[in-house]
């Protein structure tokens, strides 16, 4: 069959589901189809919901697909189109009849899944889920580029938003007014239907609520919260933002605690104030972050955890090659310095001579500083808790474990019973780069144990995964340099977790057997009065 476009006008780029429906009514009328849909990847949850519909039962609409469950679920977990008889596969469209199927993409991304069926058995002939595809592959692009055109409008509106805070503060309007106003630009902006901002006392190590827009008068009349014991006290102790575009039941703080009972499934919160010391927490939350708002912060929240991991990597690989290039190096060296001694040579060709032996220095010298420049990160040695580190690290990857189905499950002893001395932001990494590993094993999903113990020589950190586990030989030569087994991994992570814990004078173990995990522990040693 020839090829067809789908005409979509600048209109439809102006509001996703008005494109969804634009979509799907052009293609359920190229295929003489009386039912489709239009499902969309929640990139947090793994599963597909509607977007839009056509000839669909209510139930049908508000129902959820799981990955590789009937052929909606099989075309996007194997980014292939397809066409069934619905009596073999379970129908996301209604009884009876056929469907056909096809992924929608942006690029190489998986976006969601475009459907359409009809009650008439074998309706749709063969190489007709070849020009679905086509026109899936068209509705992703245009799907994609109607977000990109959200996300430019949305930020006109901050980029306004701002500037009428600016303006206020420059009119010198009151605190109260100023933050007024940015909670309700914020709710505007987002979509949400409560904005709150809290203020930290540093004298009680407490965030008070000072401003609310929507909520209960239960919720606006909470009492203070603990700055350690919520995700709020992270975000305004580590000046990072936090976003939980679901709220589970088995993982809630005193303040998801009580956000949740406002109806609401989904928050994100910013630091307020000076970067070096926490002024207050602005947070939203809503019945559901927008997607194109999720998917973005997602990425960047991956990017974020993944960043620091490719800088220190970076490091030693220049320093693992500056010290192997500069052993060779010194060997030519001093054989130049034999080989040249005592050798007539004219004037030209001692000025060449000059010339090479001026350039082996100088490369020793490149090389010097190479290594000075890895050896120059020292740790900024301070009293840590290591329980308190391990509770940071599983905020900073709460979501990315929730996309992958993986539940945490975290041991800690109270606050203050394991002391360690060190640099946060080494341990942090180091720590996270297991969790990172430990996710990479279950790409099935799991449960993740990370356990804190104090004992006799000092502090234990483990983290235990359920994945496939891996031979003595391998587990031996875990922490060598340059040693993968993830595509695209540069095997510099886990050399780099032993380094920084080396650095802190402690050692690390892998247990492991194949089908049975991996657990890793660190020790780390008491801290040494001072």
């Amino acid at each position: 069959m020839n090829s067809h476009r789908l005409e979509i006008s600048p209109e439809d780029l102006l509001d996703s589901k008005r494109l969804g429906r634009r979509v799907l009514a052009e293609v359920q009328r190229r295929f003489a189809a009386e039912r489709g849909g239009l499902f969309l990847l929640n990139p947090n949850l793994r599963d597909l919901e509607v977007e839009a519909a056509a000839g669909l039962s209510a139930k049908s609409r508000k129902r959820r697909w799981v990955l590789g469950q009937g052929l909606i679920g099989w075309v996007a977990s194997r980014g292939l189109a397809a066409r069934a008889d619905v009596k073999t596969m379970r129908s996301a469209l209604g009884p009876g009849g056929s469907e056909m199927a096809a992924p929608l993409s942006d690029g190489d991304k998986l976006i969601g899944v475009l459907a359409v069926g009809t009650r008439r058995k074998n309706h749709f002939q063969e190489g007709q889920e070849k020009e679905l595809a086509d026109l899936a592959r068209q509705a992703g692009e245009w799907m994609a580029l109607a977000w990109r055109v959200a996300g430019t409008r949305e930020e006109g509106e901050r980029s306004a938003a701002l500037a009428e805070v600016g303006a206020a503060v420059g009119a010198e309007e009151t605190v109260p007014a100023i933050l007024q106003r940015v909670a309700r630009e914020s709710q505007r902006m987002c979509g949400a239907q409560i904005a709150s901002i809290f203020l930290l006392d540093p004298q009680r190590e407490e965030l008070r609520l000072e401003i609310c827009l929507g909520g209960t008068r239960r919720y606006r009349e909470q009492t203070p919260l603990p700055v350690s014991e919520t995700a709020l006290g992270y975000v305004v102790r580590r000046q990072r933002p936090f976003t939980l575009p679901k709220i589970e039941e088995g993982s809630l703080d005193l303040h998801t605690e009580r956000i949740s009972a406002e109806g609401v499934s989904s928050l994100a919160a910013v630091p307020l104030g000076d970067p070096r010391a926490g002024v207050g927490v602005l947070c939203v939350a809503a019945a559901a972050l927008g997607r194109a708002k999720l998917a973005s912060r997602l990425d960047q929240t991956e990017e974020e955890l993944r960043n620091r991991e490719r800088l220190s990597s970076l490091g030693m690989l220049a320093a693992e090659v500056a010290h192997e290039v500069r052993n060779p190096l010194a060997v030519v060296r001093m054989l130049w310095h034999s080989a040249v001694r005592g050798l007539p040579v004219s004037g030209e060709q001692a000025q060449d001579l000059e010339r090479i032996e001026a350039k082996l220095g100088q490369m020793n010298t490149i090389l010097d500083r190479i290594l000075n420049l890895a050896r120059s990160a020292d740790p900024e040695m301070q009293d840590l808790d290591a329980a308190e580190l391990a509770e940071e690290v599983m905020l900073l990857t709460r979501t990315k474990l929730s996309t992958a189905r993986i539940l945490p499950d975290l041991k800690v002893p109270s606050r203050g019973v394991a002391r360690i001395r060190g640099d946060r932001s080494l341990l942090e990494q180091a720590l996270l780069n297991l969790v990172l590993n430990a996710v990479e094993a279950m790409p099935g999903g799991g449960n993740l144990r990370i356990e804190v113990k104090k004992d006799p020589r000092g502090v234990m950190l483990s983290v235990q995964d359920q994945g496939p586990g891996m031979k003595k030989e391998v587990a031996e030569r875990l922490f060598e340099p340059f040693l993968t087994r993830r595509p695209g991994g540069t095997g510099l992570g886990l050399a780099l977790v032993r380094r920084t814990v080396e650095v802190h004078g402690g050692s690390v173990r892998v247990q492991s057997r194949p089908g049975k995990g991996t657990r890793v522990e660190i020790r780390l040693p008491r801290p040494v009065p001072v």
